[in-house]
Parts: structure tokens; C-alpha cells; sequence
């Protein structure tokens, strides 16, 4: 079989895992638990080429657990300390999206 063609097959397979993963995480959030959480941390990971903000932020789960999640739809003006509502997914607590 040829080289290309495995590579090809390899990347796709890896590509849809990627697809798929972000779909159930999209989807558990969005069918999730609501809650209360306040900007925990803004944090900068660009480079001078590149924008790649995460933010992060800090709540209490249903059972009063204490997590960080980072958001995954993040809008612009969100500032540290800023309360803001989430939903989160049960099964994967340290990712949330913004209500």
C-alpha cells in the first residue's frame, strides 16, 4: 500500500476522533448544568503571529465541588473577576461554556 495513501487515511481518522470528541464536549455543555462562576483568569498563550486567549473561570458544582473550567466560547471584554453564568458537563467539569 502506498506511503501517501496510509497518511492520508491516518490523518483523516484523526481528524473525525477530533471532530467527534468536540462535538460531545459542545453538546454535553450545552445540555448541562447551569451555574454561577466568576473569570478566574485571562491568560495569553499567542505569540507575536498569533492570538490565543483562554479564559478561565472558577464555580461550584451541583454536589458543592470547587472547579476551574476553561470556557470554550469566550467573548471579548470579559474581565478577571467578573461574575458570568455557565453550563458545564457533568462527566468533563473543566470545560464550560458561557450561557
Amino acid at each position: 500500500m502506498d506511503k501517501g495513501l496510509v497518511m492520508w487515511a491516518v490523518f483523516a481518522a484523526v481528524f473525525a476522533v477530533g471532530v467527534l470528541f468536540s462535538r460531545i464536549i459542545k453538546k454535553g455543555a450545552e445540555n448541562g448544568i447551569e451555574a454561577d462562576a466568576v473569570v478566574s483568569r485571562i491568560v495569553d498563550d499567542g505569540t507575536q503571529t498569533d492570538i490565543d486567549i483562554n479564559v478561565y473561570v472558577r464555580y461550584r458544582t451541583a454536589d458543592r465541588e470547587e472547579i476551574e473550567a476553561i470556557i470554550s466560547n469566550p467573548r471579548s471584554g470579559l474581565e478577571e473577576g467578573q461574575p458570568v453564568r455557565i453550563r458545564y458537563n457533568p462527566k468533563m467539569k473543566t470545560n464550560a461554556r458561557l450561557v
